[in-house]
């Protein structure tokens, strides 16, 4: 970790919000927001890549060093906590990024306090998916997030075994590195002989359900007239082609939301633009631009 990061909470409903801040000097504030089984040590290769920027990530609620907070969980719930963290900031409005699950909480939250956010980057999630004939949300979120569930369910005799489970995922085992040592280390409770994951099967069941809408009928962005980027990955969560938005839906989403500028990126996958430098590069670019 940079010596610039240090930990930090804030009050919400139930105890305390925790993440993590880097770059405190920075001129302009950025918060970003994770993915359904993540947590926030997700953004250490972006903070490094935007020295100049203020980042601030939190945990959300049911992972991390927040797994502790009760539910219910939902992307509303998010929206509200991650709403009270910036106005716990000091400094705003901020630059919004939401990674993954992290795009459904980041709308939620330009829809509900559109005074708290300048501008909003969207990487690869926030775009609601329409649930596939007869097969209903839970399903489509045990199926989609494969490996990375599985590890809800359980223990691991050390940090090495723990290692070994993520570098056999198909998306990160070219590319394992210290960073991702370190993002999949802070996810880790409990005591050797059985370690486990931070992250509540709860919450991520209850917010699964929440990413599946009518996509033609869904308030993505309600009256925020800010800019809004989407990054959209070519590779998905088990690094195959296409990503989670394949083309006919990324042409549809450029027909229904015209201010919404779209960014295919190729090669890499769901994990990567966060985990890899060449990918964290591409968001920091992103955000410069937005900020």
């Amino acid at each position: 970790m940079s010596s610039s990061y240090r930990p930090i909470s804030a009050a919400v409903e139930g105890g305390r919000l925790h993440g993590g801040e880097w770059n405190p000097a920075g001129a302009t504030t950025v918060v970003a927001v994770h993915g359904i089984t993540a947590n926030h040590r997700n953004f250490g290769l972006l903070a490094e890549a935007l020295p100049r920027h203020r980042l601030l990530a939190p945990d959300l609620r049911g992972r991390g060093a927040s797994r502790t907070l009760p539910g219910p969980w939902g992307i509303d719930r998010h929206a509200e906590d991650v709403a009270r963290l910036i106005a716990a900031s000091g400094r705003g409005p901020v630059v919004l990024i939401g990674h993954s699950m992290g795009g459904f909480v980041t709308t939620a939250l330009v829809r509900r306090f559109p005074d708290l956010v300048s501008s909003l980057l969207l990487v690869d999630g926030g775009l609601p998916f329409a649930l596939p004939l007869g097969i209903d949300a839970d399903q489509v979120v045990a199926q989609t997030l494969g490996p990375a569930l599985q590890r809800l369910h359980r223990t691991f005799p050390s940090r090495d075994a723990y290692h070994r489970f993520w570098q056999a995922h198909p998306a990160l085992r070219e590319v394992w590195s210290d960073a991702i040592a370190d993002y999949v280390d802070y996810d880790l409770v409990g005591s050797p002989p059985e370690l486990r994951s931070s992250v509540s099967s709860q919450a991520v069941v209850q917010d699964g359900r929440d990413q599946f809408q009518d996509p033609d009928t869904a308030d993505v962005l309600g009256s925020f007239s800010g800019p809004v980027r989407l990054l959209a990955m070519s590779r998905g969560l088990l690094d195959q082609p296409p990503g989670l938005y394949p083309a006919e839906e990324l042409v549809r989403w450029r027909s229904r939301l015209p201010a919404l500028t779209i960014d295919e990126i190729p090669q890499l996958n769901h994990y990567t633009i966060m985990l890899h430098p060449s990918g964290a590069a591409q968001v920091a670019a992103a955000v410069t631009e937005l900020s």
